[in-house]
């Protein structure tokens, strides 16, 4: 009954804004006819001038009542009802997403790696009173292994507050243990808990945009069916606000450190998160400890892997032999018992290590005999950089793509490449991008912002007039050869080539000046990635309700700006004419903003967001805008200029229109519309496909580094499987010579 009466009482407020602006537009007409017997006009103009401008004037509160009413009850703020249903769509996308990647990256193996955690001096969740701690007497229990997830998870469902801090030394499993324990807490849930959702912290600054805000901008931005109208208006943010979601943030070490103090103040401070498991390198933890004066996640257990055990890391070295490699490793498997402290038992504590031992030698079945080698490997780091340096070549050796690449459905294997890539060539593009990540300081692999790659500011402004100038000057001949031949115009045929031309410079100029402006102004040129779904499975209802919104603005603004300008003129005589050309431009204008607003909207089983998801779907958006430009705006033009007595003919000016609508929205690609994420994104690839820096399909190659588990999916987001990986690929590029068409000096280097 409550939610009723609010919207009973809405609706009646949209009545008053309605009747409000029906009376302003007869104030309007009363004035316009007062205006126009000043100015010396009859009486006869002026009622006819009345008569228009009441017309016009009376769409606008039509208009606001049919937005009204075609406004769905949905767009309110999320009902309960609704919450609860976003909660269980969620809770089910985060389970198919993890599912498959889980698989993809490995860490669903039948015999997996065993690291044990425990609880460090850090915790804070047991009782701080020495004697107690002295005695680890009421300290709460939080032991466990990555091979018996379902004990970690009830233990940590015990905890106080539900508040986790997983520490460890690089390429001890700190993210491996958070997706690991995502996904048992994933399964049967108790009523009321949390979805667990897995976030990546890379720039975020919460003095910048709080808590709430952040988290609730990261759910509409991964899990796009949130936004869908059967949820609500609001359910990304509702959801975190009423405690609906468990962070799973992953990387505080990755953040500046300026800004990880005031993340781990924010945590303790936002009622939004009660509950939250972080990741963080032990050093770094302690350090934002000691700068923000002793103060940890309040109420966390904090806890830290051991190192791998001898034992467990032959196991598991055996496991993944066959009977016929046995003796060929027995040495290898010898020393990791016998001698403990040797530079290859010190390098395979780690599974980092022991992952990169299985892709680089034992996928391969190469001779491990090099690998006691204490001349050529006399530490452990040079044991583990040796196993970085082999990685992209043994993953693309011991996975070839077994299958038609020709045919997208022959393949179900989420460990190999769909097309096959030359290992010096993945090397050098892997290299070039771990390179540019770490120059701009992040490990998040954006596409919308690889034009950063990209350098010269000056080259924004200057390349959207040259593209704008040469697509117009096409566009204009186009038309002007069109024009001439359907006699659309009277003239010559030099008369109409000179109208097509410096019509198609002039529209040129204006755009690719306005684009460039537009992007030169911001301090930040990056633009998000945009949405899109044009199945029309299920939507015809609301692809109608969205094309009549669109309509209606679009009459309305036509019709105002029609009589603008002839009041403007003067009202000598082409009242009529400019109505009608208002009208046919806005109709067309009004249904092409209806369509795109139809295709922005999600539905309740949109997909995670994912890199080539998001590609797609941001140039599918484009793409629609762009084609109904052109192909309603056209015909519109045409119409509107035979009423207007501007062409000779009305098959001739539909003719004409069309050809000047099609080339408006070509025009509109390739300057307004390469303001967009996915334009952008492709000029850049081409920029640097040219340079040999990135492959011609980026994308592609990316979607098979991933499948190769050289890359993991952080949402919309690509990340080398580890940090380890992207920085010792980038210093391999950085120590190479500057330039050339190698990109660098790696280029060519086998390892």
């Amino acid at each position: 009954m409550t939610v009723m009466a609010g919207r009973g009482a809405a609706r009646w407020r949209e009545v008053v804004v309605v009747a409000g602006m029906a009376v302003l537009a007869g104030l309007v007409v009363v004035v316009t006819m007062v205006a126009v017997g000043l100015r010396g006009g009859d009486l006869s103009t002026a009622a006819n001038v009345a008569q228009l401008m009441s017309v016009a004037l009376a769409v606008p509160p039509l208009a606001v009542g049919l937005m009204v009413w075609w406004r769905p009850f949905s767009s309110r703020r999320s009902s309960e009802e609704q919450l609860q249903r976003a909660e269980a769509a969620l809770r089910a996308l985060v389970s198919e997403q993890w599912r498959d990647e889980i698989r993809i990256r490995g860490l669903d193996d039948m015999t997996p790696l065993v690291v044990r955690w425990r609880l460090t001096e850090l915790d804070a969740a047991g009782d701080p009173r020495p004697l107690r701690v002295l005695l680890r007497h009421g300290r709460i229990r939080f032991t466990g292994r990555t091979d018996r997830m379902d004990r970690m998870a009830r233990r940590f469902r015990r905890l106080a507050r539900r508040r986790l801090v997983i520490l460890g030394e690089p390429g001890m499993g700190k993210t491996t243990l958070a997706v690991l324990l995502l996904r048992e807490l994933l399964k049967d849930p108790p009523s009321g808990e949390p979805v667990p959702v897995l976030l990546s912290m890379t720039g975020w600054d919460p003095r910048a945009e709080p808590v709430h805000r952040w988290l609730a901008r990261r759910l509409d931005e991964n899990y796009p069916a949130l936004r869908a109208a059967s949820f609500g208006r609001d359910a990304p943010r509702a959801l975190v606000s009423k405690h609906r979601i468990l962070p799973v943030l992953d990387g505080l070490d990755e953040l500046p450190e300026h800004v990880q103090p005031r993340v781990l103040s924010a945590l303790n401070a936002a009622a939004t998160t009660e509950a939250v498991i972080l990741t963080c390198r032990t050093a770094e933890y302690r350090h934002v400890v000691e700068l923000s004066g002793g103060h940890m996640l309040a109420g966390g257990a904090v806890i830290e892997p051991r190192t791998v055990k001898a034992a467990d890391a032959a196991a598991y070295i055996r496991n993944r032999l066959p009977p016929s490699r046995q003796a060929d490793w027995a040495a290898v498997l010898s020393s990791l018992t016998g001698n403990p402290d040797g530079p290859l038992v010190r390098a395979l504590s780690t599974p980092l290590a022991l992952w990169l031992l299985r892709k680089v030698y034992i996928d391969t079945r190469r001779d491990p005999a090099p690998l006691r080698d204490r001349t050529r490997f006399p530490t452990a780091d040079a044991v583990t950089e040796h196993l970085l340096d082999d990685l992209v070549d043994a993953t693309l050796a011991a996975n070839p793509p077994e299958h038609d690449p020709d045919d997208p459905n022959d393949y179900d294997h989420p460990f190999r490449p769909l097309r096959r890539w030359d290992p010096d060539d993945a090397r050098r593009w892997l290299s070039f991008l771990a390179h540019h990540m770490s120059e701009t300081g992040t490990r998040d692999l954006q596409w919308w912002r690889l034009h950063r790659a990209v350098h010269r500011r000056w080259g924004t402004l200057g390349g959207k007039v040259t593209v704008g100038l040469v697509v117009g000057l096409t566009v204009g001949l186009t038309g002007g050869v069109t024009i001439a031949l359907t006699r659309a115009l009277h003239g010559t045929f030099v008369d109409a080539m000179l109208f097509g031309v410096t019509g198609g410079l002039i529209g040129g100029l204006v755009g690719g000046l306005t684009a460039g402006l537009l992007l030169e102004l911001r301090a930040d040129p990056t633009t998000e990635p945009a949405y899109a779904n044009l199945r029309p499975k299920g939507r015809v209802g609301t692809l109608l309700a969205n094309l009549a919104f669109g309509l209606t603005v679009g009459l309305v603004v036509g019709v105002i700006t029609a009589l603008a300008f002839e009041l403007i003129g003067g009202l000598v005589g082409g009242v009529l004419a400019g109505l009608a050309f208002g009208l046919a431009v806005g109709a067309a204008g009004g249904l092409t903003v209806g369509l795109s607003r139809w295709a922005a909207t999600p539905v309740t089983d949109a997909q995670p967001q994912t890199p080539s998801v998001t590609l797609r779907r941001d140039l599918e958006l484009v793409s629609v805008r762009s084609l109904a430009f052109g192909l309603m705006l056209g015909p519109a033009f045409g119409i509107a200029g035979a009423v207007a007595q501007g062409f000779t003919g009305l098959i001739a000016a539909v003719e004409a229109g069309i050809s000047f609508g099609v080339a408006g929205g070509v025009v509109f690609v390739a300057t307004f519309g390469f303001t967009g994420a996915g334009p952008v994104y492709l000029v850049a690839v081409s920029v640097l496909y040219v340079r040999r820096r990135v492959p011609r399909r980026l994308m592609r190659f990316l979607d098979d580094a991933h499948r190769l588990g050289l890359l993991r999916e952080a949402g919309p987001a690509f990340q080398f499987r580890h940090a380890k990986l992207q920085d010792r690929l980038a210093q391999l590029y950085d120590a190479g010579p500057a330039g050339g068409d190698e990109g660098k000096g790696i280029a060519g280097r086998r390892y």
